[in-house]
């Protein structure tokens, strides 16, 4: 029953909105500086000590009203301490896609996809596979995003992300 109504309320968007989408080419420089945080991760009862402070920037190109693809880079403090290591300090280095839809002139809701590379800089020096998938809205120039960043290799951990920033 509920994938007949998702397929009906699909078809229904699909057809109210087919005539008011227009897809154009223009180009231009996009760009966005963005604070969050990440949290971190319990597996098996056992925290993964991986909650982040991020900040960063996307600098990019906007296609069109849809579509946008940048590259992201993010400087990342983890929030949690060992005694004797200091503070840990990370950046991920990725590359950005963003569809979105403008409900108005000064409102949109985008997807926000991103992949690329964490990189540990203290005090392992490491580094891994970076993913990060969310929704999030534009307002006039106030951008807020959310979602899940998968970080590390295998079974690596994934955890929830906030952000929220200006967009230019």
């Amino acid at each position: 029953m509920r994938k007949k109504i998702l397929l009906m309320l699909a078809a229904l968007l699909t057809a109210v909105s087919a005539n008011a989408f227009e897809w154009t080419w223009e180009p231009k420089y996009v760009g966005e500086y963005h604070i969050g945080y990440g949290t971190t991760a319990h597996i098996n009862d056992y925290d993964r000590y991986v909650g982040r402070a991020i900040f960063g920037t996307i600098q990019g190109v906007s296609l069109n009203d849809y579509l946008e693809v940048g590259v992201g880079v993010e400087g990342l403090m983890l929030t949690h301490y060992y005694k004797g290591q200091g503070l840990r300090w990370g950046m991920d280095a990725y590359a950005n896609l963003r569809g979105g839809y403008p409900i108005t002139d000064t409102f949109k809701v985008f997807l926000n996809l991103g992949l690329g590379s964490q990189i540990s800089l203290k005090p392992s020096g490491g580094h891994g596979f970076f993913c990060e998938f969310g929704p999030g809205f534009r307002y006039k120039k106030f951008n807020f995003s959310f979602g899940l960043q998968k970080i590390g290799k295998g079974e690596g951990t994934s955890t929830f992300f906030v952000k929220t920033g200006m967009y230019f």
